[in-house]
């Protein structure tokens, strides 16, 4: 393994151990950063695993944003990464270098945990589209989530604009 691999690995391992605990997973959002990307401690940045959300500047992108600042920002949350082997090198980062996180919040419970699934929330709302390319297989229920919205004409999916930065990001991938 390179030497600047190791560099993050190890980075990324003393950042999570500092932002999240171990035992449960959980942490606060510290800094929403986009309507699919948030920040835990000072340096944890992470996406949200099997979407795309509009960015600020895009349709509906200060809509999507200022919903997860509403629901996630300051508030608890469990997490989980995505891997390829249950192992902190085998996490999976998309082009910016950011790792992929399911994140669940909203009321919580001992036996069933925190109530919702955010990634999955966006979804239903229509404020994300499905990222194929970034999917894991046990996650393709989000296309049946993306179809209900489609198909209700919510968030991107029920103007020009917005129909057309869902098509554009589908090309993209």
């Amino acid at each position: 393994m390179s030497k600047p691999i190791k560099r993050r690995l190890l980075i990324l391992a003393a950042v999570l151990a500092a932002a999240i605990t171990a035992a449960a997973n959980t942490g606060v959002v510290k800094k929403v950063l986009s309507g699919d990307i948030v920040q835990f401690g000072d340096a944890f940045i992470a996406r949200l695993t099997g979407l795309r959300a509009p960015r600020l500047g895009e349709p509906l992108g200060r809509e999507v944003y200022e919903f997860t600042l509403k629901e996630l920002e300051g508030k608890p949350v469990q997490l989980a990464t995505w891997t390829t082997d249950n192992t902190a090198a085998g996490i999976v980062y998309d082009e910016q270098g950011f790792p992929f996180v399911l994140i669940r919040y909203g009321a919580f419970s001992r036996d069933k945990g925190f109530e919702a699934c955010f990634n999955e929330v966006l979804l239903k709302k229509g404020y994300a589209r499905v990222d194929r390319k970034y999917l894991p297989d046990d996650l393709k229920h989000y296309l049946d989530l993306e179809k209900e919205a489609r198909e209700k004409g919510l968030g991107i999916w029920k103007s020009t604009a917005a129909k057309a930065f869902a098509a554009d990001v589908a090309q993209a991938r």
